[in-house]
């Protein structure tokens, strides 16, 4: 094994690669026994997997890696084996202790040594050393005493049981069970800071009744040193508390981004896509009520509310039936809280929804700018954006008038609460039934038990917005996402290259009418056909069942003889390659664009990719090349058929051998559908094709023209016959 853990070379200064890129590189290349990893963390990576079993499937470590990066550290090898579908944790232990069924392990000794622990039998031990690059056997004796050994666990086995599981129960609440004994921390140093928070007003009544009752100063200083021990502890609990609360805010955050995230990109496609983008964000906007919960100071109200009762039960014994007014408090409270609250709640929906339109507004004025320049909207564009605004004004205005009532309602009910406590302590104090100093305590108390009550009541519509945050993340969460592992579904033997359609029938809701009604055809290995049909046919919808996009809800639909609804889809997509009408480039460069569906592609592939897609020189003349950045709003400055042309190259740099086209004439100008007709030429024969499109050229270097109408297939052969049927109609 160790002869297998060697590395040795590195990388030649002239390159400009960071490390994502050139890690990749070198698992394209089948270097990475002689890849110089450069740091220790990241030098780790490759012993580590090979310790852990790893299967050698170089896509899914290209895809485990950050997107971009120079540098590899301890969390960056976290996350990358995360997202292999191994978890980890810490364990604070020295190399010697650590029992040989725990390994693999990657410890991190206290001197900053970075090693892998590769197996163990008795005291002696494989490990990789990884800053000096090199792997030993010795005995474990002769390693670190103190560290930290981050232990794996593979997890890949749990995907399809964790799902099961997230439908019988909330996701949310097994989220917060993972942080039981932190909470339980908290809840006990929040008991201890209102403890210390009932003693100091108990020390104050001792020193106005023993001390200046009794105009004797000898315990005055122990009763200071008292307070002010109790006051130096309640600085040091609230700072280890909020430490806490911020490690488990932070970490909560993490969960739910990343794991709603991870959700959102693994639903059935049908789920999201007829939503707009503006409901996409309002909804990951929702989420973050969750985190500013746990973040801000709703989250120490709660843990300070059950703790109210032990400074009224104070009152009680201070102050008799006194304790009576902060309780009365407590129930109006309550009582305006219930009678105030669903006005209030409505005024904050009309503000969220008149913010999520103007927000909607915004995006679409951004991505149609041109559209509306060209058409000179832009006065139409600016009354609808004046209205959205003022409507937002509006809300916003009512629903700040309102917070201001219960914000002023609260503080008057605070204030009126301490008057009455006063005037009875006074008339208390006057009949001799309580002393000056049980009044000035029990002032303070009234004060420190209603503090909490006040805060959760002005919070009564950010709690409502957490818990329907919480409920919208775990329906979400409940919902059946497509398998990702290798392991949940049948695999092809080979690669997919013919497709056949027995009387597919599909809607996109159950109180539609069929797109699609007893769809059959068959599409032979290196054939090209043409789906062709007026709008409404069903064209794209068909192609996107093809894809893999939909699946059948009658009839089926075949590859290579194997049913689509027992295939992994995601393996299954990666085995076609589609090429959409609206062409979408991702922030990156050129080189990592075209490789987005083969990560393994290597840049002679690439070359030979772009050469068939006739767009090779075009890239060659670019200043940067292939590393040309072309994402977010960079594909603007380039011709539509560059563009194009890229997305082809895409999807002949796959392994694929069927290929989709989706009106691929779409926003073409005459030189750049000619290239196109050039690229289909190449094509034909090499690969399966199947193209929607509705233009004769296209149509007639078709094999067969499947024509449809309404769903259903009308003609299915000749492209002449099939041309001559529509222009006839």
């Amino acid at each position: 094994m160790m002869s297998d853990l060697k590395v040795a070379g590195e990388v030649t200064s002239k390159s400009r690669m960071g490390f994502s890129e050139s890690f990749s590189k070198a698992l394209r290349d089948n270097q990475l026994d002689s890849f110089s990893a450069g740091s220790p963390y990241a030098a780790s990576i490759y012993p580590l997997l090979k310790a852990l079993g790893w299967k050698n499937i170089r896509r899914e470590l290209i895809e485990a890696l950050p997107h971009f990066a120079d540098s590899i550290d301890l969390v960056d090898v976290r996350n990358i084996l995360a997202n292999m579908s191994y978890d980890s944790a810490p364990m604070k232990v020295s190399v010697q202790n650590l029992k040989a069924e725990l390994y693999p392990a990657l410890y991190i000794a206290a001197d900053g040594r970075v090693l892998v622990l590769i197996e163990r039998d008795g005291d002696e031990l494989e490990y990789f050393d990884c800053d000096e690059q090199q792997a030993y056997s010795v005995k474990a004796s002769a390693l670190p005493q103190k560290g930290t050994a981050y232990l794996f666990t593979d997890n890949a086995s749990k995907v399809n049981t964790g799902q099961a599981a997230v439908t019988q129960s909330s996701w949310f609440g097994g989220m917060v069970q993972r942080f039981k004994k932190m909470i339980l921390h908290l809840f006990a140093m929040t008991f201890v800071i209102n403890l210390a928070a009932l003693l100091v007003p108990l020390f104050i009544m001792l020193i106005y009744d023993k001390v200046i009752g009794a105009k004797s100063l000898d315990s005055l200083p122990w009763l200071l040193s008292g307070v002010g021990i109790l006051i130096i502890a309640d600085l040091i609990m609230r700072y280890f508390r909020s430490k806490i609360m911020g490690a488990v805010a932070g970490r909560m955050d993490y969960l739910i981004g990343s794991e709603t995230f991870k959700q959102l990109l693994f639903l059935p496609p049908m789920y999201t896509e007829n939503s707009t983008v503006t409901a996409q964000l309002s909804r990951l906007k929702q989420f973050e009520s969750v985190r500013d919960f746990f973040t801000g100071a709703s989250a120490a109200i709660v843990m300070e509310l059950p703790f109210v009762l032990m400074f009224l039960i104070a009152i009680g014994f201070l102050a008799g039936t006194i304790a009576l007014v902060p309780l009365l408090m407590i129930i109006v409270y309550v009582t305006f809280g219930l009678l105030w609250l669903p006005s209030l709640n409505k005024k904050v929906l009309r503000s969220g929804k008149a913010r999520t339109h103007r927000q909607g507004l915004l995006l679409q004025t951004f991505d149609g700018r041109k559209e509306i320049k060209s058409i000179g909207s832009e006065a139409v564009w600016k009354g609808r954006f004046r209205e959205l605004s003022g409507e937002a004004i509006q809300s916003n205005y009512q629903t700040f008038f309102a917070n201001s009532i219960m914000n002023n309602l609260s503080q008057s009910i605070m204030t009126l609460s301490g008057l009455v406590v006063l005037a009875l302590g006074a008339m208390s104090v006057m009949e001799g039934a309580m002393s000056i100093g049980a009044l000035i305590a029990t002032m303070a108390l009234v004060w420190r038990a209603l503090s909490p009550i006040q805060g959760a009541f002005l919070s009564v519509s950010k709690f409502q917005q957490t818990v329907l945050a919480i409920k919208q993340i775990d329906q979400l969460m409940r919902i059946k996402i497509e398998a990702k592992d290798a392991h949940s579904g049948l695999m092809s033997e080979g690669v997919f290259e013919s497709i056949k359609m027995d009387r597919v029938s599909f809607r996109y809701a159950s109180d539609q009418d069929p797109v699609l009604l007893g769809v059959s055809l068959e599409v032979a290995a290196g054939e090209m056909i043409a789906i062709t049909g007026y709008t409404g046919a069903g064209k794209s919808t068909l192609i996107k069942l093809i894809a893999g996009m939909y699946k059948p809800q009658a009839g089926t639909l075949l590859f290579n003889g194997q049913d689509i609804r027992q295939l992994n889809a995601m393996e299954m997509r990666r085995s076609i390659a589609y090429v959409p009408q609206v062409v979408q480039m991702f922030h990156g460069t050129i080189a990592q664009n075209i490789r987005l569906n083969n990560g393994l592609a290597t840049d002679e592939e690439i070359e030979v990719a772009t050469e068939k897609a006739g767009v090779l020189e075009d890239i060659l003349n670019l200043p940067e090349g292939f590393n040309t950045k072309i994402g977010d709003t960079a594909a603007n400055k380039y011709p539509p058929g560059f563009v194009r042309s890229i997305a082809i190259a895409r999807a002949l740099v796959s392994q694929a051998k069927i290929i989709l086209f989706d009106e691929p004439g779409a926003s073409l100008d005459d030189e750049s559908d000619a290239r196109f007709m050039r690229q289909l030429e190449k094509l034909k024969g090499d690969r399966t094709v199947v193209m929607v499109s509705h233009r004769p050229s296209h149509i007639r270097l078709a094999d067969k023209v499947v024509l449809l109408d309404k769903g259903a297939v009308r003609f299915a052969g000749a492209p002449d016959e099939a041309i001559s049927i529509m222009m006839g109609q």
